[in-house]
């Protein structure tokens, strides 16, 4: 088998500058696709997934700073390597702008097509490059994970079994206190494990959805049902508001529970004994800055009367092993994996996940779902 021809998005506004170049790279191992403005190519990027994105800066309403900030941003965009053209002379500043923003590559006008096809090629390697250490990263971490869980799975099953003993011969309080921290040693850790399996096929792109359309409020019932517990140890009030009349969401159900969990778990950390956590879900339209059309969602947050965070550090959260300073203020230990984990999750439904907060007033997370189809429609 022959090496697979790459798909070039050009982005320019002259239609006659797409022409030209078209005209050169037809006889050339490329395919090229054409957008004439920044949202035109946030579409065709998203939709035809090109191996490369040739991206010109100045264009009108939408310039190619802005379509590469949004580029990078949208979960299935960020990763394409983007080529940026400059002006006929060579200018530092937007090179060096446009490298912060997160291109690649750069070229100045007029194009020479065969630097153009040979810096495709590099790049073209160097993410095939990076996409096999990420599998085998993400090989070896499932592969780890799953041998330390079986033994672990193994110890627990007994503490368990013991722990259903009453108390009494050959075991005392003491005994059974002793026990008892074992356990919960061998529950945090397991679930430390279950979480880096999680990330890590994830992060590699393999998360199986089984989708189904359904009432969001069975899957908030649930995970409200089984976090009342720890809630009520810790005396924190735990509430839920539900707008009336909601369409159903268009989810996998046991992933957003997941997601509900983690934060329902974040807020409990965070807020003292006499606190309240809410849990809200209500309709919500968001406007596509591609395409500029509505989407109907839902919004679901969880907002706690705890610590609060700082402004400066609500874009740390959801990165893997960070954690913000009123984590540590509260001597609250972590990894950070489980907000990652609930990004990831988000996203792969199509949907998005913000915080906002400010220390001593509270934190409050919020995430969109995507509703039925047959709830669009009506």
């Amino acid at each position: 088998m022959g090496e697979q021809i790459p798909t070039l998005l050009v982005v320019d506004d002259t239609e006659d500058n797409l022409d030209l170049l078209e005209f050169a790279l037809k006889r050339k191992p490329v395919k090229m696709l054409r957008a004439t403005s920044g949202k035109e190519c946030l579409t065709i990027a998203k939709e035809e997934q090109p191996n490369i994105i040739l991206l010109d800066i100045l264009m009108p309403e939408m310039d190619g700073f802005e379509t590469l900030k949004r580029l990078r941003a949208h979960p299935s965009t960020n990763r394409i390597p983007v080529i940026f053209l400059t002006a006929q002379k060579k200018d530092p500043l937007s090179i060096e702008k446009g490298l912060e923003l997160g291109a690649d590559e750069y070229l100045t006008k007029p194009i020479d097509t065969e630097e153009l096809l040979v810096r495709t090629r590099v790049l073209l390697r160097m993410k095939q490059a990076e996409e096999e250490l990420e599998r085998t990263k993400a090989d070896f971490m499932a592969m780890l994970v799953h041998d330390l869980r079986s033994p672990l799975s193994g110890i627990k099953a007994v503490l368990d079994f013991i722990s259903e003993l009453s108390v009494g011969a050959p075991f005392n309080a003491e005994h059974f206190e002793l026990l008892t921290s074992a356990k919960a040693s061998a529950d945090k850790t397991l679930a430390l494990i279950n979480d880096l399996l999680d990330l890590s096929k994830y992060e590699a792109g393999n998360i199986s959805l089984e989708i189904e359309s359904l009432p969001l409020r069975l899957v908030v019932d649930t995970v409200v049902t089984q976090m009342t517990p720890q809630y009520r140890k810790k005396n924190v009030a735990l509430s839920i508001e539900c707008a009336p009349g909601l369409p159903d969401a268009n989810i996998d159900p046991a992933k957003t529970g997941q997601v509900l969990m983690n934060l329902l778990s974040n807020a409990l950390k965070f807020t003292e004994s006499g606190g309240t956590v809410t849990v809200r879900a209500e309709s919500h339209t968001q406007l596509s800055e591609a395409t500029n059309e509505v989407r109907k969602t839902i919004l679901v947050s969880v907002s706690d009367t705890g610590i609060g965070i700082k402004p400066e550090e609500r874009v740390l959260v959801f990165e893997r092993y960070k954690q913000a300073s009123s984590a540590k203020a509260a001597k609250q230990k972590g990894t950070g994996l489980g907000l990652a984990i609930c990004k990831l999750i988000v996203e792969a439904h199509g949907g998005a996940i913000t915080v906002d907060g400010e220390p001593g007033k509270g934190t409050t997370f919020r995430f969109t779902v995507p509703i039925a189809e047959t709830s669009q429609k009506t």
